[in-house]
């Protein structure tokens, strides 16, 4: 099977599997606030609980300023919020990669389904839940002015963000049927990788000598596309070309190593 047919499958089985695969969308979703008195309001709560500390911390206590030529606003909280909206998506999806198939062992080794809706299930979630509160952030910048032409490349930004995030869910979901030692190990290069991303702080305040280490981020060119499009209404072709090619090579290698472990998964499991 040839690399085109296989990304071909990857974009047919969501459509020809459909009712399976809403089913799973919907078994993820409700199962995520199963029992649960408040429901899909947690969902909300606690994001923002932990968005409120952060600026506090950094926008009131330690007073970072920023320079609106640089970042396209003088708010700490609205630069912020450009990039960390985004990455709680990511990481939730990261978060959840660990378990993809190994909370679903019985599933996968007693009933025959496709396994790629697993991975597309594991990133439209995440993406869908956080993206109640991008919306919401999305109407606070039109109430300030920050609506701009350039926000028509944002469903470019985000389809590319997904791919990627795509790409490493299949990766270390198939890993991790494996090597069970990366679900307690994903917790420490999440926290780490956030910091080395520039959603607390801009590029300009790093060092020049460290700068190439945040360059070398995979993450970096993502946030500074949001941060690009949703505040400054402009977009660098070739960040956003680097972006697409790195989510490209990550995808078919991911597939590739999907296809050839999937068919151990059930021995494993």
């Amino acid at each position: 099977m040839t690399i085109f047919s296989l990304i071909r499958r990857w974009l047919e089985v969501p459509v020809r599997f459909r009712t399976l695969f809403w089913g799973f969308l919907q078994n993820d979703i409700r199962g995520r606030f199963a029992g649960s008195i408040g429901g899909f309001v947690w969902s909300l709560l606690t994001p923002l609980a932990n968005l409120f500390i952060y600026i506090f911390v950094f926008s009131v206590v330690l007073q970072i300023r920023l320079k609106p030529m640089e970042t396209g606003t003088d708010s700490f909280a609205v630069f912020f919020l450009a990039g960390m909206l985004p990455w709680l998506a990511f990481s939730e999806a990261l978060n959840g990669s660990t378990s993809l198939f190994l909370e679903r062992a019985n599933l996968i080794t007693k009933v025959a389904f496709p396994l790629e809706l697993l991975p597309l299930t594991g990133v439209i979630v995440p993406f869908f839940l956080n993206g109640v509160g991008f919306v919401m952030y999305l109407g606070y910048l039109i109430l300030r002015g920050y609506a701009h032409l350039g926000w028509f490349w944002l469903p470019v930004v985000v389809g590319v963000h997904m791919t990627f995030t795509l790409s490493l869910i299949i990766l270390i979901s198939s890993l991790t049927v494996f090597l069970r030692d990366i679900k307690q190990f994903m917790g420490i290069v999440i926290s780490l990788w956030f910091f080395l991303t520039p959603i607390i702080y801009p590029m300009s305040m790093v060092p020049e000598n460290y700068r190439w280490m945040i360059k070398l981020n995979p993450m970096y060119p993502f946030i500074e596309l949001y941060h690009q499009v949703l505040l400054q209404g402009t977009i660098s072709w070739s960040m956003l070309g680097y972006t697409v090619g790195l989510s490209a090579i990550l995808f078919v290698g991911g597939i590739l190593f999907f296809e050839r472990s999937k068919y151990a998964f059930a021995d494993v499991l």
